[in-house]
């Protein structure tokens, strides 16, 4: 058949154009279009604007209006079957698509092919013969754009015998499904991973599983899930070994999120980091993006390691904190801190490192520490924070270790044990002991250097200057010297020239005052050659003073008021003086000096106060003696008591001063006996009496806590109803007065040997700790003699010398107890630094 061109139609009469159907109506002939869209042939626009068709009917797909007549233009495709499935972009893998060819009224089907844009046209197969056949297109994987999964479309059209090709209103279309672009992965994230050392998330090693998630990106045949996969070191390890395995699952949206569960306990204090890739493939079997797969995680099953920073602790380098020079011997000898009173910068530092775990925990409270009693100890509860430093570097600081629990040897020395947890990122603890941490209660040890002779009665601290003043026998130089409490360095010297030894203790009134006259604080002292001192001083000198030439002084003065209404009570002789002390002007007069005879022919001890009560003791012969009393009115006398004893109060061979705490207590060396005295005195005062179990009387008696202590050759203890005695055990051949506070007991002793040692106590007389000093390796560090009594400052320093003229400065586990009114608690004077108690308008520092 002779196929006719379809546009020869155009040339027929305009009656031919009536026979066809109305189109519409039209201006022009391209107004005009067939139903199904197709081409223009056989259609125009006629005179009354109608769109008319050249044929009595529309024509079929394949045909065209030729002379007024539809006539079969080629083959037709009625059936194109493709897969729904997705085959992979390759060029071994081909894809079927089917396609029915109909050349029903035509000569025969020659051929067919399938058209893609931009590739070579592939010719269909069939084993069929006859006007309608079904032809076979394999198409290769590769017509595939090389990254794509778009859908590929394609046609397919066949030629008759006579040459007709199959119209493209009668092409078969079609899609083929061909993933060409493999899955990639944009993110891993594990669940719960704390992001460690560069950023690679860890977890905890412990029961269960860890959830990793891995975002896909695909588009085209979707993922494979039986693939997916965690390959680590060649070796799968996201699936546990059990049956049956617990799979990977995705969850499917815009993107899709792949699941994959990680065995979470490893064996062992392990740290496993793994560096693995998402191994899978897409439906088409397409392979993941092996350039976005790869990701990093770790399981940390073991606690990090805590050791000291460099290997030790960064101790004060040797006399930091002291004088420096070699009149002081300082506690920071290079390996040993204060046990306290450090400053802030004292640390030792700590470095805890976790290998090639997660990396330590830098948060607040990640490492904590506790003290323990020995390296040895049960383990102790955390309570404390180490402070963060940097890194993975924390500290300990210094100023706390006398919260530890210590032991220190007879130099003063010991060690302290801290135990430290720590953590890493992801939560394991460790549990680390310190090597020992040395310590020392030596804070300083010195020289009176120009006047080495034997120190006399206890220490004064001046708290609020940062002094410590103790005097003695001088030679040559000052026989009162202060040092700074801080580091031990000399801050003034008063006395050259003037005399050479105390003999007793001095008072020190730091009532505030503004008064030139009597400014704060001042120092009131007697000498052994019988001169009285008042003396103003400052943090660096003994600023002014005044003096008052009596012989026979007795002890120390005792102050009345304080400040501005200031003055002193003296004993020399028979007499009591009241003296008030004026330091401002030339030459430092002494005014308004007033007298009272006690007893003519009498000699009178050193005086103590309780309120306006004054006590003496006193001799006359060998038959006279006990205890006088004196009311002090203003600055005046009024009525003086008597109390007859065998013998006056006396501390050895010395006369001494009563303890007129609620009542008044003495001791008696020539009998070895205690009194208790109702504090008016008189014939019938006396309490109860007590023989002591030494053979001497070294000091008078204390009252603290309901106790009356006394020093002999052991330090014997009275309730202060004279009952219940009892004794440390000391074995000495002399004790000094103790220093006594809530908790602890200081005293010191010699032994036969000779050994000197200064020792402390609890209250039910349990050994704490002694010191002896270690004079045979640092020299004028260890105890000449016994101690003088010592002095507590409030920051828990014992202050104390020896009789080769050295002040010795230990560090205490304890601060002063404030004595109660009814309390005696030194020798001599009372816990003010004062020899008056009840004293109206005197103010303790």
């Amino acid at each position: 058949m002779i196929r006719k061109i379809a546009v020869l139609a155009l040339l027929w009469c305009a009656a031919c154009y009536s026979k066809g159907p109305s189109l519409g109506t039209c201006n022009v002939a391209a107004d005009c279009t067939l139903p199904d869209g197709g081409e223009l042939a056989g259609v125009t626009c006629n005179s009354d604007h109608v769109c008319a068709y050249a044929c009595s009917s529309i024509c079929a797909p394949a045909e065209a209006c030729v002379n007024g007549a539809c006539e079969l233009q080629g083959p037709r495709i009625t059936l194109v079957t493709a897969p729904t499935t997705w085959s992979p972009a390759s060029s071994s893998q081909f894809v079927t698509v089917t396609a029915v060819v109909d050349d029903t009224g035509g000569p025969g089907i020659a051929s067919a092919v399938l058209r893609i844009a931009g590739a070579s046209n592939i010719a269909g197969t069939t084993s069929e013969t006859g006007l309608v056949r079904t032809y076979t297109f394999s198409v290769p994987g590769s017509v595939q754009a090389v990254g794509s999964e778009t859908p590929v479309n394609f046609t397919i059209v066949a030629t008759d015998s006579g040459g007709g090709v199959t119209p493209d209103r009668a092409a078969g279309t079609g899609q083929l499904r061909i993933d060409g672009k493999p899955p990639a992965v944009s993110s891993v994230t594990v669940t719960n991973g704390i992001a460690g050392p560069g950023g690679i998330p860890w977890v905890k090693s412990q029961p269960g599983f860890v959830d990793v998630v891995a975002v896909v990106q695909e588009g085209g045949s979707g993922i494979n899930v039986s693939k997916l996969k965690l390959i680590s070191g060649g070796v799968q390890f996201d699936q546990p070994s059990i049956v049956p395995p617990i799979v990977p699952y995705c969850t499917f949206g815009t993107t899709t999120a792949c699941h994959f569960n990680v065995p979470q306990d490893k064996p062992g204090s392990t740290q496993v980091k793994y560096d693995f890739t998402v191994v899978g493939q897409d439906a088409a079997g397409n392979d993941f993006d092996a350039t976005t797969t790869s990701a990093s995680m770790g399981i940390d099953g073991a606690g990090p390691t805590v050791v000291l920073s460099g290997g030790t602790a960064s101790y004060p380098a040797k006399d930091t904190g002291c004088e420096g020079t070699t009149s002081v011997y300082c506690g920071h000898d290079g390996s040993h801190f204060w046990r306290n009173g450090e400053p802030a910068s004292a640390k030792v530092n700590v470095t805890v490192s976790d290998g090639n775990g997660s990396g330590s925990s830098s948060a607040v409270g990640a490492v904590k520490y506790c003290y323990l009693p020995s390296a040895s100890a049960p383990a102790c509860t955390p309570s404390l924070n180490a402070n963060f430093e940097s890194g993975s570097t924390f500290s300990i600081p210094a100023s706390g270790f006398h919260a530890a629990p210590f032991s220190s040897d007879t130099k003063g020395s010991g060690n302290i044990f801290i135990q430290v947890t720590a953590q890493d990122a992801v939560g394991n603890p460790t549990t680390a002991v310190l090597p020992p941490v040395g310590l020392t209660r030596v804070k300083w040890v010195r020289g009176i250097g120009a006047a080495p002779g034997s120190l006399a009665g206890a220490p004064l601290v001046a708290e609020q200057l940062g002094l410590v003043i103790v005097a003695g026998l001088a030679t040559s130089g000052d026989p009162i010297v202060a040092f700074k409490t801080s580091d031990g360095s000399l801050a003034w010297g008063f006395g050259a020239g003037k005399f050479t030894q105390l003999g007793s203790n001095m008072a020190l009134d730091p009532t505030p005052s503004t008064d030139s006259n009597r400014p704060s604080p001042m120092l009131y002292l007697n000498t052994s050659g019988g001169d009285f001192y008042a003396m103003h001083f400052t943090a660096t000198a003994a600023a002014s003073y005044c003096m008052l030439s009596i012989p026979g002084l007795a002890g120390s003065p005792v102050i009345f008021g304080g400040g501005t209404t200031g003055y002193a009570i003296l004993a020399a002789g028979d007499t009591a003086y009241s003296v008030r002390a004026s330091v401002a002007g030339t030459g430092c007069p002494i005014t308004g000096i007033k007298t009272q005879t006690i007893a003519t022919g009498i000699t009178l001890g050193p005086p103590s106060a309780n309120g306006a009560s004054v006590y003496f003791g006193y001799k006359n012969g060998s038959t006279d003696q006990g205890v006088k009393s004196v009311q002090s009115v203003g600055a005046d006398f009024g009525a003086i008591a008597t109390v007859s004893t065998t013998s006056q109060p006396t501390a050895g061979t010395t006369n001494a001063a009563v303890s007129p705490a609620s009542d008044v207590f003495f001791a008696v060396n020539n009998n070895h006996t205690v009194y208790r005295y109702g504090a008016a005195l008189g014939p019938s005062s006396l309490i109860w009496s007590t023989a002591t179990v030494g053979t001497n009387v070294f000091s008078q008696p204390l009252v603290a806590g309901g106790s009356v202590f006394t020093s002999t050759t052991d330090l014997e203890v009275l309730t202060v109803n004279g009952t219940s005695p009892t004794s440390f055990g000391l074995a000495a051949t002399q004790v000094s007065p103790p220093t006594i506070t809530s908790d602890t007991i200081f005293v010191s002793d010699t032994k036969t040997g000779p050994v000197n040692e200064l020792l402390a106590f609890d209250r039910a007389k349990n050994p704490l700790w002694l010191y002896r000093g270690d004079a045979a390796t640092t020299p004028g560090s260890g105890l000449s003699s016994i101690a003088t009594e010592a002095t507590l400052a409030s920051d828990g320093t014992l202050y104390f010398g020896d009789s080769s003229g050295h002040v010795y400065a230990l560090i205490t586990d304890t601060t002063p107890t404030p004595a109660a009114a009814a309390e005696w608690p030194r020798t001599g004077y009372d816990n003010c630094n004062s020899n008056h108690a009840n004293n109206t308008g005197f103010i303790c520092q």
